[in-house]
């Protein structure tokens, strides 16, 4: 039997490892993964997990690129893949410099909406676009 997507076990978890020349890089983990994924800046970080949103249509995109290739793949349902990461794995993944947790709850205007939780104490800020999304872990870092 499969598990559908809902918002508490569709979370990212960001582990940030490295800042290099402003550049930050490290993991992305979730029980939507069968096992971490890394991210080299935070572009890298957007398009990975904008491909798992895709890839598990969860949530929803308001738009959909259009194609007219006959063999245009389906988007399947909303599940969990097979051999997904557990919630005590991604519940035990930390990041050497930082760690925060995306909750992504919809994706309207070709872009995300949802919040963002610092696991160091701070309270969760919430965000209206992936350019915002940017600029709050820009200033969270630049606080570090």
């Amino acid at each position: 039997m499969s598990t559908k997507l809902n918002p508490k076990n569709g979370l990212f978890r960001i582990c940030v490892d490295q800042k290099e020349d402003g550049r930050l890089s490290g993991r992305i983990v979730s029980q939507r993964l069968t096992a971490p994924m890394a991210f080299a800046d935070l572009g890298d970080l957007l398009l990975k997990v904008e491909g798992v949103l895709d890839a598990q249509n969860f949530p929803q995109a308001s738009q959909r690129i259009r194609t007219f290739v006959p063999d245009a793949s389906e988007y399947p349902a909303s599940v969990l893949p097979d051999g997904a990461m557990s919630e005590a794995e991604v519940e035990a993944s930390r990041g050497a410099l930082t760690t925060f947790q995306l909750a992504i709850l919809t994706r309207r205007n070709a872009t995300w909406q949802g919040a963002v939780d610092w696991m160091e104490g701070q309270s969760p800020m919430s965000f209206s676009s992936d350019l915002e999304l940017l600029s709050l872990v820009d200033r969270h870092m630049e606080a570090l």
